[in-house]
């Protein structure tokens, strides 16, 4: 599903940009090179459909959505969740970057000859070049080609959606494919077209018995309506932090990246302006969708819970679910425990350091007010 025409507007905007001139080389060049990197996925996953026909029978059954605003705790709660033996499926950042069958057993492949004959090598240097490519950034957003990451990712070299263009602050120009609900009702049916297939890859190669379990943060808000009529099986896990402590988090990390690849500064003031307002807005609709939902159907979680008491926490979220624990995930919690509680974050920022106060968050987001405690 590579969208030209949104490609060729990403290059329009960047040539009327302020940015310097060699800065815009490097741009053009580094979205030209998604493309190429698109087109090579678009025709891996035509491969597929020859070389692994089996998956196009696989149903995706009973997946589980772990949905929340970023900054929210949906890492340690998937980590939490996948420590289950055996039981889901999950994408790891290079299977989301590479979302074919073909790419991703030739990647297990070359895995499998490091690990035989490398001594882990090739891992040991991936691991160190994640490191010395992010910097700080890795402060902010811990990031892992190893480990898993948004189900938004898929879509990443499609131009198909707004992590095409994270890495660029005009938002308002690509309105129509920032968010799920903003789009025209033929992309939105191409984009689940598109997921179900990217599921059904990753669960032919995981074992089809198993349970897809995914993590993603607000660009899923809007989609939770279609998940659930798309999937009449599927679970939902949604995570409700502080919007006072949320509120800067996303806009911490997208301000910095873009400083890093030299937008101007009001550019980049004005593009985490609508972040923030959409952001906002997004813990509304959330729980507009659920709230229409079976009660069986989904658990909210307050973040402060998961921290504190994860094994009581994974126990209220199967249970909600009517999801079975076995002994040894029991066993596995009692570990992971400890682990868990010292988990903490590696950046902090205020308010004051994006110009939002905490009245206006209030006023833009009453429900988790009115519902949680947070003062």
């Amino acid at each position: 599903m590579l969208k030209f025409d949104a490609f060729r507007k990403v290059q329009r905007t960047i040539g009327r940009s302020a940015v310097p001139t060699g800065r815009k080389f490097f741009l053009r060049a580094l979205f030209w090179a998604m493309l190429l990197w698109g087109a090579i996925n678009q025709f891996c996953l035509w491969l597929d459909r020859w070389l692994f026909p089996g998956f196009l029978s696989v149903e995706v059954r009973k997946p589980i959505f772990i949905i929340a605003h970023p900054r929210s705790g949906t890492t340690l709660t998937h980590r939490l969740m996948l420590a289950d033996p055996g039981r889901y499926s999950f994408a790891r950042a290079y299977e989301l970057l590479l979302p074919s069958i073909t790419q991703k057993k030739l990647v297990r492949a070359l895995g499998w000859l490091d690990r035989k004959f490398l001594r882990e090598t090739l891992h040991q240097w991936v691991r160190s070049k994640e490191s010395s490519a992010l910097g700080d950034l890795q402060d902010i957003h811990h990031f892992s080609l190893l480990e898993a990451e948004e189900d938004e990712w898929f879509y990443f070299m499609t131009f198909a959606s707004g992590v095409s263009l994270s890495l660029f602050p005009y938002v308002e120009e690509f309105r129509e494919v920032m968010t799920f609900d903003q789009m025209p009702q033929d992309l939105q049916r191409e984009h689940m077209d598109y997921y179900h297939g990217c599921l059904q890859r990753q669960l032919y190669l995981d074992g089809p018995e198993k349970v897809f379990c995914s993590k993603n943060t607000t660009t899923f808000i809007p989609k939770i309506e279609t998940l659930a009529q798309r999937y009449p099986d599927s679970r939902f896990v949604h995570i409700v932090r502080n919007p006072l402590e949320v509120a800067p988090s996303l806009l911490s990390l997208l301000g910095s990246t873009w400083r890093q690849m030299g937008f101007p500064e009001e550019d980049i003031r004005q593009g985490l302006a609508v972040i923030h307002a959409t952001n906002m807005a997004a813990y509304e609709r959330a729980f507009e969708a659920l709230d229409a939902l079976d009660p069986s159907r989904y658990h909210i979680l307050d973040y402060r819970d998961i921290a504190a008491a994860p094994k009581t926490t994974m126990t209220a979220v199967y249970r909600a679910l009517g999801i079975e624990m076995t002994p040894a995930y029991e066993s596995v919690l009692d570990e992971l425990q400890e682990r868990a509680r010292k988990h903490v974050s590696g950046h902090s920022y205020g308010l004051e350091e994006f110009g939002l106060d905490e009245s206006s968050i209030r006023s833009d987001t009453p429900t988790v007010f009115q519902r949680y405690r947070f003062d």
